[in-house]
């Protein structure tokens, strides 16, 4: 989840490592630290904080030099503290070290180091790299063979990026199961955990595979390796302009921008190649047994994917959360497909799920917004989103844009007529915003928020709650309507909110029963639907829209629901607490 970023070249490193941790802030902002080769030593500055407080700390510190390295932080091992802050320093100050994931045998390593008299300063696992680099490079080793000793040594994932003043222009950056990739530029290198990075100075990278080691200098001087130190081509691939950082615009926030960008993203759907398309519709169409694998708001829209497939294709399918596919790892075998879908490409969860399922012998097609991505390479075909870049952390336009694509699998007729359609909507649902501010002054004190939907609204239900706690810190829990008298009714009280998911369909009566049991205990109802009722304290209108593409667009005054919510409260919409874009760690 943390943004990394490592800087070689004939400039004077910081700015550009400073610009870059800006635009990997949406990765992690617990905290955020750089570090330089200047004169053969190590210049280091940290900041609890956003990249700004970083950014104020630089000010009055001279950090000179043309190689460098900086990092946002997540926080996975330690508190937010700025000794936990990266990057890590070896006990003699010769290494500084950054890293993304969890080291999962550093409290052995850490014990055995401190054995040998080495002094931590942090509580972090990434710490324990940088002893052992220090070690390595005491016995006169070459920063490749220190490479690979450090990855033999070190269990778990992980991407990570050192400097040693040993060898001051040149990077080392190890990566297991961890994205890291190196922006190839003129007479310099940057080596990053996400192109954002790097993409205003080179749309020419290295993508990193599993368990390789690069040392990288400026210009040409690039060396991979393998785990066991042998030689390996670099494969030089170009990445789509379209990654560049965008900009906010008129909008306060880049969420609220990226949710009203959804007509047109939901589009941009319809342009895949259709090869690709018919061979990722003749693999579900042939296959034994189908899972959709996701985490988060991909998982939700594995919800409906699940129920396109059923109804349009004849297609019986599983949707399971990527972090618990072990239960049904038993069925990956020849004969299964496994969707993989993750915003990123990079979600660990959904990564690990796809690899044990390539490796049993299944077949992984899989659905990705960010290209070139690790999912893709564990793929043997994807369909990408089209949705550019999203810079808030929760999932608006990328979830859509899924939702619509895996509509558009499971229909082979009149598909450039039904995302006209479903855009048209959407730009209708758009309007209601007056309105849903409204709502959200009203609910933005709720200590208890609950969304009820049936059928195709189930999810677009749990998609509803799991914005207001992302973004409005409110506790919501979505709800299958016909469960709400199983238990969940002992919650309401006078006043809580209901918002009723409830479209003009075979559910609506059904529905508008169990919203009838909770205004009788006195709670307050926003109904989502097409069609007003007496019943809703609140109405939010949503246009008339073909069934299966109504969902999509009930996400939209949802959203709203949620963003307003947060902006009133005075919250940090675009970067949550405790939450990150892009979840490379288990």
């Amino acid at each position: 989840m943390c943004g990394i970023i490592g800087f070689v070249g004939c400039e004077e490193a910081s700015p550009i490592l400073l610009e870059g941790l800006k635009r990997l802030e949406y990765r992690g902002y617990d905290s955020a630290g750089i570090a330089t080769v200047d004169g053969g030593s190590l210049r280091v500055v940290k900041a609890v904080g956003a990249v700004d407080k970083l950014a104020a700390a630089m000010v009055d510190v001279r950090l000179g030099g043309f190689v460098g390295l900086a990092h946002t932080r997540w926080a996975t091992h330690g508190g937010v503290t700025q000794a936990n802050a990266h990057p890590h320093l070896s006990c003699d100050g010769s290494v500084a070290v950054i890293h993304n994931g969890i080291i999962e045998n550093f409290a052995e390593l850490k014990a055995e180091l401190e054995g040998r008299g080495h002094v931590f300063k942090s509580q972090t696992d990434t710490e324990v790299a940088a002893h052992l680099l220090e070690e390595y490079l005491k016995d006169e080793m070459d920063l490749s063979t220190a490479g690979v000793e450090l990855s033999a040594a070190l269990k778990g994932q992980f991407a990570i990026v050192a400097v040693s003043t040993k060898f001051p222009y040149s990077l080392l950056a190890i990566r297991r199961k961890a994205p890291l990739m190196i922006g190839i530029g003129r007479g310099e290198n940057i080596v990053a955990s996400d192109a954002l990075a790097f993409i205003d100075r080179t749309n020419r990278a290295i993508f990193m595979d599993d368990d390789t080691i690069a040392v990288v200098g400026n210009g040409p001087e690039i060396k991979l390796f393998s785990a066991v130190g042998q030689p390996i081509k670099p494969m030089v691939v170009e990445v789509a302009q379209e990654l560049s950082m965008p900009n906010k615009e008129n909008y306060e926030h880049f969420t609220i921008k990226e949710i009203h960008e959804q007509p047109e993203t939901v589009m941009r759907v319809l342009d895949q190649d259709a090869g690709t398309l018919t061979f990722f519709r003749r693999e579900l169409q042939n296959a034994k047994r189908v899972f959709l694998i996701a985490s988060g708001s991909s998982f939700h829209a594995g919800m409906l994917g699940r129920l396109f497939l059923a109804e349009n294709m004849g297609v019986y399918s599983d949707v399971v959360v990527a972090s618990e596919y072990k239960s049904v790892e038993g069925w990956f075998r020849e004969g299964t497909v496994v969707i993989a879908i993750s915003q990123s490409g990079e979600t660990a969860d959904v990564l690990t799920a796809a690899g044990s399922a390539r490796a049993r012998g299944a077949t992984v097609i899989s659905l990705v917004n960010r290209s070139p991505s690790t999912l893709e390479r564990y793929s043997d075909v994807t369909l990408k989103l089209n949705a550019g870049t999203e810079v808030g952390v929760a999932a608006t336009k990328s979830l859509t844009a899924q939702v619509a694509l895996l509509y558009m699998v499971s229909r082979r007729e009149a598909e450039e007529k039904d995302v006209a359609e479903l855009c048209s909507a959407m730009k209708t649902a758009l309007k209601t915003e007056p309105l849903v501010v409204k709502v959200a002054e009203a609910i933005k004190d709720s200590r208890d928020v609950y969304f009820l939907g049936r059928g195709l609204g189930y999810p677009v239900a749990l998609e509803g709650a799991l914005k207001l706690k992302e973004l409005a810190y409110i506790h919501a829990e979505g709800l299958a309507a016909g469960e709400l008298k199983h238990g969940p009714l002992a919650l309401v009280e006078k006043g809580t909110p209901l918002v009723l998911v409830n479209p003009k369909d075979e559910t609506h009566d059904e529905t508008l029963s169990n919203g009838a049991e909770v205004k009788a205990r006195g709670g307050t109802i926003v109904g989502v639907s097409t069609e007003s009722h007496r019943l809703y304290d609140w109405f939010i209108k949503v246009p008339e829209v073909s069934r299966q593409l109504l969902p999509i667009v009930e996400m939209v005054p949802l959203q709203l629901l949620a963003y307003h919510t947060a902006r009133l409260r005075n919250v940090n919409v675009d970067m949550p607490r405790n939450l990150a874009k892009s979840v490379t760690v288990k």
